[in-house]
């Protein structure tokens, strides 16, 4: 359950079968967050809260300052989603909503959006 890396100086984190999901805590604070399977370190994650999302690139960026670049369109796992779940908990998210489509519609991906999903700056890990 790793929150990205950060510094500015950091390598994109690469994240495909991704989701983004907007949740309010126990506190009543909104935030909104990356989850998927981090091809960079072969692992899910669920990132800290999102600060910035550049559609042409696929990337967002943290408050944290970690960098995700998206690979791929949208998806589900159940590892990923086991990992949000413990997340949740952890976190005392009372409320949650997948908001990914605001960011990406699979039936309505532009040749540029699909060139830049499909082309991500990683190196191949064996599986």
């Amino acid at each position: 359950m790793a929150n990205g890396t950060t510094g500015n100086d950091a390598p994109d984190v690469i994240l495909r079968r991704w989701r983004v999901m907007e949740v309010v805590a126990r506190n009543g604070l909104h935030s909104r967050h990356l989850l998927g399977h981090d091809v960079t370190h072969d692992e899910d994650r669920v990132s800290s809260p999102l600060a910035g999302f550049n559609m042409e690139s696929m990337t967002a960026t943290t408050r944290s300052g970690a960098r995700y670049r998206l690979a791929g369109v949208p998806g589900q796992s159940r590892k990923v989603q086991a990992v949000w779940d413990d997340w949740c908990r952890t976190c005392g998210v009372v409320s949650q909503h997948d908001v990914t489509n605001e960011y990406m519609d699979p039936d309505d991906v532009s040749t540029r959006q699909f060139v830049a999903l499909s082309t991500p700056d990683a190196p191949t890990r064996p599986r």
